[in-house]
């Protein structure tokens, strides 16, 4: 295993004072089956304002979250959080059979457009064959049939490597994945999102990802996709084309969808 450290800022100003701000955060790494976490510093403030309380929990997606409120007035409102993790080198994993069924159908912003469908088939026709998996007994089979699922997502997550341009500021959080193909660019959560509406399309699982990369200085997003066969989950990255591996820290997982589930924060407030 190997041991990063990390330290991650966010903050908000607001032009006019908030009240009654209620807030809910997924930007702190947990200790997960593919990593070990040690928080030793974290802070959530609100300028020179005291919060009236904050809690943690977990959601439908194993998710950890801290959630609270402010109800005093206040125009900034920030989290810091520094800390170690001893990370797994990046094989496969098990979750839950249910969460298979959590991501398995398309979001907004992870539906295959037409172009998509047409780029998918021609890939599709290039999978490999099957047909001799089927006449092994079952433990080599599922041992085959396992290679092959990798070797494909290796080969769709290039495919989409190589048809997108890594561009800055060329999409935003409500860009679809059938607008980003189109133009051929975006970022990490572009790319995200063209390999999970895929996947989906493909009756595949695939969960989008939220965390850090070494040498990456902000967030990231990649992808997780099950391997039904075995019920195995792999993480990749098609932003830069590789495997998942120990230069990763899992941060949380949602459905594909900004809003839903990997969001590192959401909030309410009246101002």
């Amino acid at each position: 295993m190997k041991q990063l450290h990390f330290y991650y800022r966010m903050s908000s100003l607001f032009s006019d004072p908030i009240t009654d701000h209620s807030f809910t955060l997924k930007c702190i790494p947990s200790s997960e089956s593919t990593q070990d976490v040690m928080i030793f510093y974290k802070r959530i403030a609100a300028g020179k304002v005291s919060g009236d309380w904050t809690a943690s929990g977990k959601d439908a997606a194993g998710n950890q979250y801290i959630y609270g409120r402010i109800s005093a007035p206040h125009t900034a409102f920030s989290v810091e959080v520094e800390g170690t993790a001893r990370v797994s080198s990046g094989a496969g994993y098990k979750k839950e059979a249910a969460r298979e069924m959590l991501y398995r159908f398309p979001t907004a912003l992870t539906i295959c457009t037409e172009e998509m469908e047409r780029f998918l088939m021609n890939f599709w026709k290039r999978w490999p064959e099957m047909k001799e998996a089927a006449l092994m007994p079952s433990k080599l089979r599922a041992e085959q049939q396992s290679l092959s699922f990798r070797k494909s997502m290796k080969n769709l997550m290039e495919a989409v490597f190589c048809h997108m341009e890594y561009v800055p500021s060329a999409t935003t959080v409500t860009t679809t994945a059938g607008s980003a193909f189109a133009m051929k660019k975006g970022v990490c959560q572009d790319y995200a999102h063209i390999m999970i509406a895929f996947c989906r399309r493909m009756g595949i699982p695939a969960a989008y990802v939220a965390g850090y990369m070494m040498g990456e200085g902000a967030s990231h997003a990649w992808v997780s996709v099950c391997d039904q066969s075995t019920g195995t989950w792999y993480e990749i990255d098609p932003t830069n084309d590789r495997w998942v591996d120990d230069d990763y820290i899992y941060q949380c997982a949602g459905s594909g969808d900004f809003s839903a589930g990997s969001c590192p924060l959401k909030k309410c407030e009246k101002g």
